[in-house]
């Protein structure tokens, strides 16, 4: 509610009779309210002024000209600099709408019909203003309420940010010693260094917890599923924990009732993170000689996944508290570090998946939680799920001056990488992971890249995305514009987010790897990068020596001969394709494009149902369900739909 230096509420009254005006002016002198009301004759100038003096609260007659009382509360109520401003009307006749609840519908808080008694006037006038102010310190303490937790989101997404630089050049260094010196190094310093990069991946995880719950708040976290075999997912935990396990004499192990070929959409990605948290907590409080045990099952409905351990239990009282954010505990104090998060961010990937996550105690000892996943059939992905799949398999997780990092080594065949990264500290630890291998150079932005490129014949760009001058996407944009633009390039950067992903992979991007990075991972990747250069070169300079378009034609040939292979496996995704050729995905996309105008994932749905089509023609199936198998389809109310929008019309079964 605005109110002026006199501390009075200011009221708009609106009113086309002089004698009806001058009535409710002496009300609300009773009230101590007149000295700052407002006139107007007509809804049109009453909207006007609405709009140039923000009212506390306004009051209309209904029949006026022009603009009367119903069309003035529904252009108040439609602006939204205006919409929360209370309305009392106030009239002798109503012609329409024909009744009050169409008025309140429009948005009139109250209303008096005339001639009006004094006390119920003064009554409603200061009803309404007493709730508008209530409405208003809401409002208010909403909004600082909202800055406020704003504020704490950009607070906790710089630390996390701010983290990963010097996480990721301390996890990098302490590998590089484990790797290259352990052989000579006494044992209590490898434990030294071993116990350095345990707390470094502690720190990272935390980190991570706090950049996912961000995304959360801030509705960013998106499902990108993909089809998933449980049985493999969870097998690959329980090789990942089976170290641990083992320290702990601790035994790990899977059952399950679901077969090796059962598969169940998953954001895999996201899944993991929810298995992680679930059997680390287990490996926590286990006690030497138990057993920790993933159960994997389903019914007609529901996959379920069970972690189940032989520790404490759980004190009742924790367990409809654990799943909230920032919860502690004694009991969980007592045995891990952590930021209370863990289980709450666990809790929103499944309810994301349609999913429900408990905990409960066992009846003999320890406890049990609970996942619980709707099945969905392999169609339930679109297209840009799909995509958005590929983007992040993309992703692989895991300044005090600095002498230079760059490094020229005599054997001039050696192939070059330039790094450009505005800390040096990142330069000088990617230098000393690759220099063995590459010849490398260096540049503190995007300005300095280009200069290098061209002072020197590069193979690899690796490339932070914020620095200053010129930042990772405009160097990106550059290149692309130049004769530089088929040079593979890598990022490493802390902001991979999804939107700033797609940016990147949009502009010619080959892979990101978010800070901290896994030394064997850089190194995998720059490999399959610069080797995939040269492959992809060769074939398609061999190529286009003869004919540009036999190239073109040549692929598309390879590549449907690929699908036609496996008409009916549901995984069949951009990878498979993209190796089918030697090319990157980045490359496959323009390759399909130009020649098809299609997505790759387009082009294997155009010819599953040109095959789908083929076998209803020749009378190979004799229904829809066999049909919709046959191109490793389950719903066969999708295939129809699916199958009219390729094909042009409706499959030709009865059933």
């Amino acid at each position: 509610m605005n109110i002026n230096q006199s501390n009075q509420p200011k009221i708009l009254i609106v009113e086309d009779k002089p004698e009806n005006l001058k009535l409710v002016i002496d009300e609300l002198k009773e009230l101590g309210l007149h000295k700052n009301a407002i006139t107007a004759p007509n809804g049109k100038i009453g909207l006007e002024l609405a709009k140039k003096h923000m009212p506390d609260l306004i009051l209309t007659d209904w029949e006026m000209p022009i603009m009367d009382g119903y069309e003035l509360v529904e252009a108040i109520k439609s602006e939204e600099s205006t919409t929360k401003i209370p309305i009392i009307m106030i009239s002798a006749v109503m012609k329409k709408p024909e009744n009050l609840s169409d008025s309140f519908k429009a948005g009139v808080h109250d209303f008096l019909s005339k001639p009006f008694n004094s006390l119920e006037f003064q009554s409603r006038i200061k009803n309404v203003l007493k709730l508008a102010e209530a409405e208003r310190l809401i409002r208010s303490n909403y909004e600082k309420l909202s800055e406020l937790d704003n504020a704490k989101s950009t607070f906790f997404a710089n630390v996390s940010h701010d983290l990963k630089n010097p996480i990721a050049i301390i996890l990098g260094l302490t590998d590089m010693l484990l790797v290259e010196h352990e052989d000579i190094l006494p044992l209590d310093t490898i434990d030294k260094l071993k116990a350095i990069q345990r707390f470094g991946n502690t720190l990272n995880n935390l980190s991570n917890e706090i950049r996912e719950l961000i995304r959360l708040d801030e509705g960013l976290l998106k499902l990108n599923r993909s089809h998933c075999a449980i049985n493999e997912f969870v097998s690959e935990f329980i090789t990942l924990f089976k170290p641990s396990a083992e320290s702990k004499e601790v035994f790990l192990e899977m059952k399950t009732s679901l077969s090796d070929s059962d598969k169940f959409i998953l954001d895999t990605w996201h899944f993991e993170k929810v298995i992680y948290n679930l059997v680390s907590n287990a490996l926590d409080f286990a006690k030497p000689n138990t057993t920790i045990e993933i159960e994997c099952n389903k019914d007609q409905d529901n996959l379920y996944i069970l972690v189940k351990d032989e520790g404490p239990g759980i004190d009742p009282s924790m367990i409809e508290q654990m799943f909230k954010r920032y919860y502690t505990s004694d009991q969980l104090n007592s045995k891990r570090e952590g930021l209370g998060i863990g289980l709450a961010i666990a809790k929103e990937i499944v309810t994301l998946h349609g999913g429900t996550i408990k905990a409960e105690n066992r009846e003999s000892n320890g406890a049990v939680f609970t996942i619980s996943i709707p099945l969905e059939t392999s169609e339930a992905i679109n297209e840009e799920e799909a995509v958005g799949r590929w983007i992040s398999d993309q992703i692989t997780f895991q300044k005090p001056t600095t002498p230079s990092a760059e490094t020229i080594p005599n054997d001039t065949d050696m192939n070059s990488i330039l790094i450009v990264d505005d800390n040096p500290d990142i330069r000088l630890l990617i230098s000393e992971l690759l220099k063995k291998d590459y010849r490398i150079f260096e540049a503190p932005n995007g300005v300095e890249a280009i200069n290098k490129l061209k002072e020197r014949s590069i193979d690899l760009i690796i490339t932070d995305l914020s620095m200053p001058i010129m930042d990772g996407f405009e160097l990106i944009e550059e290149i692309q514009q130049t004769k530089y633009k088929d040079i593979p390039c890598l990022i490493i950067s802390s902001r991979a987010d999804k939107e700033q992903l797609h940016k990147a992979l949009d502009k010619g991007v080959e892979f990101i790897l978010p800070k901290p990075f896994d030394s064997k991972e850089l190194r995998a990747r720059v490999k399959r990068l610069i080797e995939g250069k040269n492959v992809e070169n060769s074939l398609l300079n061999t190529f286009s020596v003869l004919d540009p378009e036999a190239t073109r034609k040549e692929m598309i040939r390879q590549l449907e001969s690929l699908v036609i292979k496996n008409i009916d496996n549901p995984l069949l995704g951009i990878q498979n394709l993209a190796d089918e050729i030697a090319v990157s995905q980045r490359k496959l996309f323009k390759v399909i494009k130009d020649a098809l105008n299609l997505t790759p994932l387009e082009f294997i749905k155009k010819i599953r149902f040109q095959f789908a089509e083929q076998l209803i023609s020749l009378q190979k199936v004799g229904t829809l369900s066999d049909a919709a198998k046959s191109i490793g389809m389950t719903n066969v109310t999708n295939f129809k739909k699916q199958y009219e929008k390729y094909v042009g019309q409706k499959p030709l079964l009865d059933k």
